[in-house]
């Protein structure tokens, strides 16, 4: 296979074939994988204590003995994006580069366009695969009950996904990403046995979730939730290879294009797609979705347990019956365990997919264009291949299963440190929907009214460092997970933003006489509780 290209552009490949794009489009492969708009941790808000709804991706069980007697979700928006291949090595910041704000100095004589260096973008010399995933979602209405006398909590709600990750990808794709086939470090050089995997997917989960307080005895409190969803989809794409071979090379007739020869190829195609290009359509007509060309089941379960060393100072007793104070965290510390977004999404119309192998063949210059979905690159590659073998049969994918650990501690009165570990159960050279595993530490400020979070983590399977900051203030929060992406600190390898509004109705404290917990309860109390 032979690929000409123009020195204007830049070679991008998505996978095993290599998709084509203007260099002025270059960055928007690292920051927006396929223009991402939502995001998915929310590490500084799904920690506490007040999140509600909000905090049920984390855990189920996070839906029983909340604060809130009824929680309602407005909507909650972001963006988050990893990878760990290259840095924003610009003088200016990512925040200004993508709202338009760069300095005069940086811009050409009139000002209209920033002028771009291959330098501001610091590549990998590590030589290990490269990885990129811009995940997230979009959390529409939602509302939990909490209904304190049975010990029972329950939630419904709708999560809108758009998931993308290239992994497993050779270390040579990513060079010739960033600095283009005309770059000197490339040209003459062949590279073997490349291979990568991508997949995207624009998702609609609709969930209930149910919960329940299994044991509130003395200093021991423990509660386990369950979640049950409906996903309806009508996008995914993938693009995989476990192996091709390029070079590249001068054009002999003119030196101002490259010729670039693939062989050896072996890769699978698949289109399962209502949508032709890439649209704002595209998202709001699936997020009013009830139903897809894909459909499918899933679900989430947890456990949370309490260590409530004064639990005295929260409970009363009157008329034989134990009642605690419902607006008061009453932990020590907390610890959970979840296993989240198990599940599938089968695909039985509007589906193609294609295997391809292939030991030579011909790409003329201009085939694939500026960059407009996924649809089109895969319609453009399977026009090229004369051998692709088309099955429009069903198939099967899995939902990105992970494990997640949570531990909380107070420090001191509205101060605590929060343990987030989320780890990937399925392999990332596979069809289907990908996420990344991470570890974060993030001490929070928490009142009723106000709190703030700081969450640093490992995040892209541990190779990227992010510190973020969040803020709420009663029903509204604004926060990043990677704040140091949009401020230019430490080179970063990826952003976060995210925001939300909620209507909170709060749990009312028990009518006199048993209104003051706050109050220690007397020795002569203790006694009495102990001798019963």
């Amino acid at each position: 296979m032979v690929i000409n290209y123009t020195n204007s552009d830049i070679f991008a490949t998505k996978i095993v074939l290599l998709v084509f794009m203007p260099s002025k489009y270059k960055i928007y492969v690292f920051v927006l994988l396929s223009n991402s708009v939502f995001s998915q941790n929310f590490l500084g808000i799904t920690g506490s204590n007040y999140s509600g709804t909000n905090s049920l991706a984390t855990n189920p069980s996070n839906v029983v003995d909340t604060r809130q007697n009824v929680f309602i979700n407005l909507a909650t928006v972001g963006i988050d994006f990893q990878n760990n291949y290259v840095r924003w090595n610009a003088p200016f910041s990512l925040l200004s580069f993508s709202t338009q704000t760069t300095p005069n100095k940086y811009r050409n004589a009139d000002g209209s366009k920033v002028i771009w260096k291959p330098s501001y973008l610091k590549v990998s010399s590590t030589g290990k695969d490269l990885s990129i995933f811009a995940n997230g979602e979009a959390k529409g209405p939602a509302i939990g009950l909490d209904i304190k006398k049975i010990g029972l909590g329950i939630g419904i709600g709708v999560r809108y996904r758009f998931m993308n990750s290239l992994t497993k990808a050779s270390d040579e794709i990513g060079k010739t990403i960033i600095k283009g086939t005309k770059s000197e470090d490339l040209i003459g050089n062949t590279y073997q046995n490349e291979h990568g995997y991508l997949n995207s997917s624009f998702i609609n989960e609709f969930y209930g979730t149910i919960g329940k307080v299994l044991i509130e005895e003395e200093s021991m409190f423990l509660k386990i939730g369950a979640s049950g969803k409906y996903f309806a989809s009508n996008n995914y794409n993938h693009i995989g290879s476990k192996n091709f071979d390029f070079t590249i090379m001068r054009n002999l007739n003119d030196n101002t294009r490259q010729d670039i020869d693939i062989k050896n190829v072996q890769a699978t195609l698949t289109d399962a797609s209502t949508f032709s290009s890439l649209q704002s359509s595209n998202f709001t007509s699936q997020m009013t979705e009830l139903t897809g060309i894909g459909k499918g089941f899933g679900g989430d379960i947890g456990i949370i347990y309490e260590y409530r060393p004064d639990f005295q100072a929260y409970t009363r007793s009157n008329n034989r019956k134990q009642f605690t104070n419902p607006s008061k965290n009453k932990y020590l510390y907390k610890i959970g365990f979840s296993l989240i977004d198990v599940g599938f999404i089968k695909f039985n119309s509007n589906v193609e997919t294609n295997a391809l192998f292939s030991s030579n063949d011909i790409i003329l210059p201009q085939t694939y264009q500026k960059f407009n979905g996924f649809e089109q690159v895969i319609a453009t590659t399977n026009s090229i291949f004369g051998n692709a073998s088309a099955n429009n049969n069903s198939f099967i994918i899995l939902m990105p299963a992970t494990s997640i650990f949570t531990f909380d501690y107070l420090l001191k009165e509205n101060i605590y440190v929060n343990l987030n570990w989320r780890q990937s159960l399925l392999s990332s050279s596979r069809r289907g929907i990908l996420n990344y595993s991470g570890v974060a530490i993030i001490p929070r400020y928490e009142k009723k009214d106000l709190e703030i979070a700081l969450p640093i983590g490992l995040e892209n399977n541990y190779k990227n460092l992010n510190i973020g900051v969040a803020v709420r203030y009663y029903g509204f929060f604004l926060g990043s997970d990677n704040i140091t992406g949009w401020i230019n600190t430490f080179n970063p390898r990826g952003v976060s933003v995210y925001a939300g509004a909620f209507i909170p109705i709060y749990h009312r404290l028990p009518g006199s006489p048993l209104k003051c917990f706050v109050v220690a309860n007397p020795q002569s109390y203790r006694k009495k509780k102990f001798r019963r």
